[in-house]
């Protein structure tokens, strides 16, 4: 190596000289070169021994490094060695088949054992049991779906409890395990959570009954009459996937795995300080929201509505649904009735903000006063007719002229029909009607008079003339019998009012 690095550097120095002017002297004449030999020219062979012609090449023989001698002693050590490296690698490998006969057992009774993470590889963890390599991918390394980086390096050198998820041998011979934690940390949250535990979860997705909750990787729903204290009709109007939300487990389905969260525990209550804010016979503006055969809910202010009862919508007509008067999106004006701020409850009234025809009622149509009206509804106690095309007033069975026979006049509704005013009570907005005929007679006088005429039992023969029994055997109308009092231009007090006839059977809670 000395001898090549000098001449290297020889070689350089004479590469570094200048040109140096030739000479007179001859060159020193070389020999021919071996190369220019004629191709034809036979080869002369020489004996072993002869010597190379002075002309000849000097032979170049590489140099061909001896293999060292090694003694018995040293070939001896060298096998003991092999062996023992054989001994060895056969005793792993039986220990890695006994170990992947263990890792079957384990897989076919879904049993967890201990194993130490000794590396981070591409795609998740690596570690070791009994000698057999043991991979723990990403995506089984906890109940969530996404784990970071931080928490993978979290557990080298860590021992973690895990369950076989595939095994894997090829022919070479080749064993290895791949094993997982997440149905492990899945049983772990199903025996340890609790109803009523509190969680900070993310909102994973949102549906149109509700919003689904990450907690910890496990999935909650949220439904959406569990989403505020105050009603939302869209979630999406309320939460948006990737938000933060703290829940209550309020159901839990064990065997199904299912969970039932709610929020509105945790959101500020709107209606703290209502009783004192919405106070009666107040004036507010309000938006309708939703509407239903029984009445419409009128937000008054943020994440609070009331309710305005269909019976609040008039002074006069008997609505058959709120969208006859009111519309949804709507702005009215409304008057507060009531409120309840511990059951979340107020009543609002419509009818209120509008100018009372009731109260004018007895001037325009005063007791005993004739008028026209339409037959609105008919029911066993008597009709409903509209009259001044605005008021709907009652008029009793009794108050119905007879057919004869101890029938009543039959009447439909849409029939018009010549009333009477008999009572007026604006307060309850209450106005009774009788019928009058063609004749000018009224409902309800006919059997005052008839029984004057049966009175005077010295005409004898009336008594023969039972044709007409129609006064007299009117018997299935005892109410009838009770009117004697009244008449059209002194009125009684009813004994029914349009208002216990129109009052609904149930009320129905928002």
């Amino acid at each position: 190596m000395f001898f090549d690095q000098v001449m290297s550097e020889q070689t350089n120095d004479a590469a570094e000289m200048p040109d140096v002017p030739p000479t007179n002297e001859e060159p020193t004449p070389q020999p021919p070169s071996t190369e220019l030999q004629h191709q034809d020219e036979p080869a002369v062979a020489l004996p072993d021994d002869a010597p190379a012609p002075d002309d000849a090449p000097a032979e170049v023989t590489p140099a061909v490094e001896a293999e060292p001698q090694l003694s018995e002693a040293e070939k001896a050590e060298q096998a003991a060695m092999r062996e023992e490296e054989r001994k060895r690698k056969e005793e792993e490998r039986k220990q890695r088949d006994e170990a992947y006969g263990l890792l079957e057992g384990y897989k076919a009774a879904s049993t967890a054992f201990d194993v130490t993470i000794a590396e981070r590889v591409k795609g998740g963890l690596r570690g070791e049991f009994n000698g057999l390599r043991i991979f723990l991918p990403a995506s089984h390394f906890g109940i969530r779906k996404n784990v970071s980086e931080d928490d993978l390096n979290g557990l080298l050198g860590q021992t973690i409890r895990v369950k076989v998820h595939e095994l894997q041998s090829d022919d070479t011979g080749y064993k290895s395990a791949v094993v997982t934690r997440r149905e492990i940390l899945l049983d772990d949250f199903w025996n340890g959570i609790q109803q009523g535990s509190v969680y900070d979860g993310v909102v994973s997705s949102v549906t149109q009954f509700g919003a689904f909750v990450n907690i910890g990787g496990v999935e909650g729903l949220v439904h959406v009459s569990r989403l505020s204290r105050s009603r939302v009709e869209n979630p999406a109007d309320v939460v948006k996937k990737g938000d933060k939300l703290k829940v209550t487990v309020s159901e839990i389905d064990r065997e199904k795995r299912k969970l039932s969260l709610s929020h509105k525990e945790h959101e500020e209550d709107p209606w703290k300080g209502a009783a004192e804010k919405f106070t009666v016979d107040m004036n507010l503006k309000g938006t309708v929201r939703r509407i239903t055969d029984f009445g419409a809910y009128v937000q008054v202010a943020p994440k609070i509505e009331g309710l305005l009862r269909i019976s609040e919508l008039s002074w006069t007509r008997r609505i058959k649904h709120p969208s006859e008067i009111i519309n949804v999106g709507q702005e009215i004006t409304v008057v507060v009735l009531s409120t309840n701020e511990e059951k979340h409850q107020l009543a609002l009234g419509y009818k209120q903000t509008l100018e009372n025809p009731w109260l004018t009622l007895p001037a325009t149509l005063p007791i005993g006063s004739e008028t026209q009206g339409i037959v609105q509804n008919v029911s066993t106690q008597g009709v409903v007719v509209r009259v001044a095309d605005a008021f709907d007033g009652f008029m009793p069975r009794s108050k119905i002229l007879n057919a004869g026979r101890g029938q009543k006049v039959q009447l439909n509704a849409g029939d018009a029909v010549t009333c009477v005013i008999v009572d007026c009570t604006p307060a309850n907005a209450s106005l009774i009607l009788a019928m009058k005929g063609e004749d000018g007679s009224i409902g309800g006088q006919q059997q005052d008079d008839s029984r004057h005429d049966h009175s005077d039992r010295g005409d004898r023969g009336d008594r023969g003339d039972r044709g007409d029994r129609g006064d007299r055997g009117d018997r299935g109308d005892r109410g009838d019998r009770r009117d004697r009092g009244p008449s059209v231009n002194i009125p009684s007090s009813p004994a029914v009012t349009l208002g216990d006839m129109l009052k609904d059977a149930s009320i129905l809670k928002p």
